[in-house]
């Protein structure tokens, strides 16, 4: 069963455990910017929000790279990077809806999230569950019983 990193912002606490544990699997170091994932705080509302690669049908981002560094893995369960195609054009940044893609800060590779090659490190350390690791059916239905509680108060 295929499943999906999805996000619960309104579960989200802000505390950026997701970002650490990202960039730790990933570089060895606790670094936010060199996190795959980002959280995107909205102070005027008191919301954050983690921001992942969703993993596009027709990934806008792929489509734009000349030289074909971003693909999905050949089983087509997560995303990757060619770092030795990357020529840090920023073509994929522009094109992500998401704001999903960045430059790392040192290599000027793109970098984007790769779920952990199927077993995302983020998903582990929030203990909020604002992030979930889930067959999209689960998902779906989550968000509809949250939709109809929220429109049909007791």
């Amino acid at each position: 069963m295929e499943k999906f990193l999805v996000v619960y912002p309104d579960l989200c606490t802000g505390c950026r455990l997701c970002e650490a544990a990202c960039s730790y699997r990933h570089e060895g170091v606790y670094s936010p910017s060199l996190s795959r994932i980002r959280v995107v705080r909205f102070e005027d509302r008191c919301l954050s929000v983690p921001v992942v690669c969703s993993y596009c049908e027709q990934p806008p981002c792929e489509a734009s790279c000349p030289t074909g560094a971003m693909s999905a893995a050949p089983d087509g369960r997560y995303a990757l990077v060619r770092e030795d195609r990357c020529i840090g054009c920023k073509e994929c940044v522009h094109a992500c809806p998401l704001g999903a893609v960045h430059l790392h800060p040192r290599s000027g590779v793109a970098i984007r999230c790769d779920l952990c090659r199927g077993d995302p490190e983020c998903v582990k350390v929030c203990t909020a569950g604002a992030l979930r690791y889930e067959p999209l059916e689960a998902a779906v239905r989550e968000k509809r019983r949250a939709r109809a509680a929220s429109l049909n108060p007791a």
